[in-house]
């Protein structure tokens, strides 16, 4: 059965519980279900659906969630999901469960709330109804900041870049707010690297997108020469240099010559330097084109409008980048509006393979490598 056709069935049976398959096809259900005349708010992680296999259920009771797995509630070995929700109300014990790894059980979260104050630390806000608690000002990573739904500490917003599953990670490894905050301050030490791989290049370089740069953003693109831009990715953040990828944006020929100069260069990264200067030397730079003052980029903006929508920032953000390898042609676009002009055309379905190589203006040839700045 398709995942649609499964979700609609599961609908059905139990309207209250939200299905959702993650992308390593665990399953999870989380909402509330009535049975046996009760209603229960629960959240269900089953890693190998259809089977029941280690299994985490967690189950609201009173204001927290009290977990569940094989451990120390007793399943039978041929139960499938419908067979577990109609006896969840049985396999519950009536007297709390403490959880083995915490040193004290909290029965109120709101106690534990007191004990997290913290003012040296960090700032700790709630909302006026008490159903909103935020972590922000960390000491040391003041930009930072951490909002959870009470009393489910279900996660509603956060700083990390945005490539991190902090959710997941959240559900499968914190059982409590000091967990769950213990956890976040542990992740923004293991992100130092990845916000120091950034930070020269933030200073020094005219970073063009993203505009403006958060801490959730894992990319930047910034001027190498004269229509010629670098876009640096960080894949993973824990672990900045071993998923960087590099990308070099510009007409056809300088590319294709550019990137054998960053393939040679790659070979003799510097580990003690920062990616900053690794790039400078990669490239035999003494510095990349720097942000330029604020009337000076004001005029820039009026000059550098995008042709096809006479704009120069779009709301997200995006700068017009893309030329053609005529250096005499004054095309000058987003790369979202070139793909929406060739979408009007005829041979448009065909953009990133053949109609992106024919300029608008001139005719002349399109670089492929600006199909770059339409992938996240």
């Amino acid at each position: 059965m398709d995942q649609t056709n499964l979700k609609r069935q599961f609908a059905l049976k139990y309207p209250g519980l939200y299905f959702e398959r993650k992308k390593n096809n665990a399953v999870v259900l989380s909402g509330v279900v009535y049975i046996n005349s009760k209603w229960i708010r629960l959240k269900l992680y089953l890693p190998h659906f259809p089977e029941l296999r280690d299994f985490q259920l967690s189950v609201q009771e009173h204001l927290e969630y009290k977990r569940y797995t094989t451990e120390n509630i007793q399943i039978q070995t041929n139960w499938q999901l419908d067979d577990l929700l109609l006896h969840i109300v049985q396999l519950i014990p009536r007297e709390p469960i403490l959880d083995v790894s915490s040193n004290q059980h909290k029965s109120n979260i709101y106690t534990e709330i007191l004990d997290l104050h913290n003012p040296q630390e960090y700032r700790l806000q709630l909302n006026d109804r008490y159903t909103r608690i935020r972590f922000c000002g960390f000491t040391e990573h003041e930009a930072h900041y951490l909002e959870l739904e009470l009393p489910s500490l279900r996660l509603i917003a956060h700083s990390l870049p945005e490539c991190i599953q902090l959710e997941d990670i959240l559900e499968n490894s914190s059982r409590s707010l000091t967990d769950i905050l213990h956890l976040y301050l542990k992740m923004l030490d293991e992100l130092r690297p990845f916000y120091d791989s950034f930070s020269s290049i933030d200073e020094l370089c005219d970073v063009l997108q993203p505009c403006p740069i958060t801490t959730k953003d894992n990319t930047r693109v910034f001027p190498l020469k004269e229509r010629v831009y670098l876009k640096l990715t960080i894949a993973d953040p824990f672990a900045s240099y071993a998923s960087m990828a590099v990308q070099i944006i510009g007409p056809t020929e300088e590319v294709a010559h550019l990137r054998h100069v960053l393939s040679d260069g790659l070979g003799n990264w510097d580990i003690e330097l920062d990616l900053h200067k690794n790039l400078l030397h990669i490239f035999d730079l003494c510095y990349f084109p720097m942000p330029a003052e604020i009337d000076l980029k004001k005029y820039d903006d009026q000059q550098q409008r995008c042709n096809i929508c006479f704009e120069y920032r779009l709301d997200n953000g995006e700068v017009p980048l893309v030329s053609c390898d005529n250096s005499r042609c004054v095309l000058k676009c987003h790369a979202s509006c070139l793909k929406e002009w060739f979408d009007t055309l005829v041979e448009g379905k065909t953009f990133l393979e053949v109609s992106f190589g024919q300029c608008p203006f001139c005719k002349a040839k399109l670089s492929t490598s600006f199909a770059v700045l339409l992938k996240d």
